[in-house]
């Protein structure tokens, strides 16, 4: 199995909550895990550190990313930045095309809002509405960021409290876009954002 390959199932049993914020990944299992040497295994892990999951110490030691409650304010914080001003993008250059796929998510994740699979259905439908501002850059500096997020939300058994709030703010969100109510969009996400930091806030020790 490739290192990629590797990296890629580590990434899913890191963002499912599998492997918690702080616990270490140590390589000889992971070897004995996925019938290769310890090479391969080295180079997943380099691949990981350097997308954010892990943080690899000096002993070679491997840990899962964990941040502190005052990190993980500054990742929602910059998150409401980000993602409220490619949402704004969006809204300017948006086009008939777009609102249809927006529906498509915004259907699709209140289905899977009552299922395991609710955060793949949140950050597909939030991807929906960011993609017409036609940013990639930018979507990319969230999309990290969001998985930060999740990391730690799956981590620490975080599980969305307030379903029916969440759902109308998409909801609302898809009706100010229509109405191409630029301000309104942006404070309806902020808040939902704001929320969602309050929830992760609260589960975390310390």
């Amino acid at each position: 199995m490739s290192a990629e390959k590797i990296a890629a199932t580590l990434e899913t049993d890191i963002v499912s909550g599998i492997f918690r914020p702080g616990e270490e990944l140590k390589q000889g299992e992971l070897a004995a895990r996925f019938s290769v040497s310890r090479i391969p295994v080295r180079d997943a892990l380099q691949l990981m550190a350097a997308r954010g999951l892990i943080d690899l110490e000096r002993n070679r030691r491997a840990r899962v990313i964990s941040l502190t409650p005052a990190e993980i304010d500054e990742v929602y914080h910059l998150r409401v930045l980000l993602e409220t001003d490619c949402l704004r993008q969006s809204i300017r250059r948006l086009e008939a095309d777009d609102l249809v796929k927006i529906e498509t998510a915004l259907a699709h994740s209140s289905i899977d809002a009552a299922t395991d699979r609710w955060a793949d259905g949140d950050w597909a439908f939030h991807k929906s509405l960011y993609l017409p501002a036609r940013r990639p850059r930018e979507l990319a500096m969230i999309e990290d960021l969001r998985r930060t997020c999740r990391i730690h939300i799956a981590g620490y058994g975080v599980l969305p409290t307030l379903t029916d709030r969440w759902l109308k703010d998409h909801e609302d969100l898809v009706a100010a876009m229509k109405s191409r109510a630029e301000d309104q969009a942006a404070d309806i996400l902020a808040r939902h954002i704001a929320d969602a930091r309050q929830t992760l806030l609260d589960a975390m020790p310390g």
